[in-house]
């Protein structure tokens, strides 16, 4: 006897609908019943790469290899259909996307279908639900998982959505395969070569990671250039990792994250930040609004640069003084930033201290330069002296002040000639 046409519709049904094995008499065991998966043959180039990746249970939110489409937080929004005009009114409806993820991946994967008000935002809550059994009145549906396109197969489409009602839509509450196709992915890839030029990730705020193993690094091979993120201090990533890198458009500077904040990389100049404080004859500690080391800042008192590790002391927030400054004087306090190596200082003015190619310091843009002020015997007293050095000395030059130049054993005084004039 020849196999029944329904026999051979409900196999078909089954198998091309659900991607599921045919084991009972639809009246038995519809095809959202069925347990046993019977993936159909696929091209290469949608070929799922990491579908052996996408979990047994629906998840709740998005992630690179599942795009979730709910009410609920966590996914895209609930998908509106578009009707198929084509069709017989009200009968078909398109979400214009593929790739569907069907129950052969698990039972929760079975699409759910809304129907409410044109627009809104909350279907799950505000809509009617319409169940692939329908209602008892041969209003049924069929959800293609592949193209995305719901179709009302029974004799009859649900009356909340029948023909010759308006303003109504159908919404589709399910899970889409997101992650790459082709074949050849997955972890045995061996050299990859990409037709096109682009790396994205369908996904907002997802890294595209580059990994190595054991002392592997990652290498850009060319002769040209890398050209890294560019954006403002405002467009900073809000939840920065050690190690990001980027330009700053703000500052005209290559930035990295240290792991507490963003510092310039390779910038020839120093950034000098100013701190001023009021000596009081006993105070001998106070705290700096950055951290710094003895290295790293200038201390002057009413204008003279004091001697660092002898005067003072910096170790992070705490500058210490080896004598409490009197009552009345001014400190000042100049932090340079840490770099490796400084040929540029500026205090963000247009006052720049440089060194040429020739090693020679300029100061051609800067006020004046001032020198420390010390007597005869605080000049004598001075430590780690080395020839070359210049000072002023209050009370040189028999009673009167000079210069004086250490020539490796004695200060030399540079006498004073007169009052400058134009004459």
């Amino acid at each position: 006897m020849a196999l029944a046409d329904s026999t051979k519709v409900d196999f078909l049904w089954k198998k091309l609908g659900f991607g599921v094995t045919k084991t009972a008499p639809n009246a038995n065991k519809q095809a959202f019943n069925e347990s046993i998966p019977s993936p159909l043959l696929m091209r290469g180039d949608k070929v799922w790469q990491s579908s052996g990746s996408i979990p047994g249970v629906k998840p709740s939110s998005n992630s690179t290899i599942v795009g979730v489409y709910q009410d609920a937080a966590g996914g895209s929004a609930t998908v509106e259909t578009t009707e198929d005009l084509s069709a017989p009114d009200n009968r078909t409806w398109k979400t214009n996307l593929t790739d569907w993820i069907p129950t052969e991946f698990g039972s929760t994967y079975l699409v759910k279908v809304y129907v409410d008000d044109a627009g809104e935002s909350n279907p799950q809550s505000t809509g009617t639900q319409l169940f692939q059994a329908g209602s008892g009145n041969n209003d049924e549906w069929f959800f293609d998982y592949s193209s995305g396109v719901l179709n009302f197969n029974g004799t009859n489409i649900p009356t909340v959505i029948g023909t010759g009602v308006t303003g109504k839509s159908v919404y589709i509450v399910g899970a889409r395969y997101i992650g790459p196709f082709g074949v050849g992915g997955g972890s045995g890839i061996g050299n990859l070569t990409v037709t096109d030029t682009t790396f994205s990730t369908n996904n907002a705020g997802s890294d595209i990671g580059f990994t190595t193993t054991g002392q592997g690094t990652v290498e850009i091979n060319n002769t040209t250039a890398l050209n890294v993120s560019v954006g403002t201090t405002a467009q900073r990533p809000s939840t920065p990792t050690t190690g990001d890198l980027r330009f700053n458009s703000s500052n005209t500077a290559l930035e990295v994250y240290n792991g507490s904040g963003w510092v310039n990389v390779g910038d020839d100049s120093a950034v000098i930040t100013s701190q001023s404080f009021s000596g009081d004859n006993s105070t001998v500690a106070f705290t700096l609004n950055a951290s710094a080391t003895t290295a790293s800042v200038i201390v002057s008192i009413n204008g003279t640069v004091q001697a660092p590790t002898t005067a003072y002391a910096v170790s992070g927030t705490t500058l210490t003084f080896t004598e409490a400054p009197a009552s009345g004087d001014a400190i000042e306090v100049r932090r340079i930033s840490s770099i490796t190596t400084v040929s540029e200082i500026s205090n963000g003015l247009g006052d720049v201290i440089s060194v040429d190619a020739n090693g020679v310091a300029q100061f051609a843009t800067v006020h004046s330069l001032q020198l420390p002020t010390y007597t005869v015997t605080q000049a004598n007293a001075l430590s780690n002296k080395a020839a070359g050095q210049l000072i002023y000395v209050s009370n040189g030059n028999g009673g009167a002040p000079c210069l004086a130049v250490y020539n490796g054993s004695n200060w030399q005084q540079v006498r004073f000639d007169g009052v400058i004039s134009a004459a």
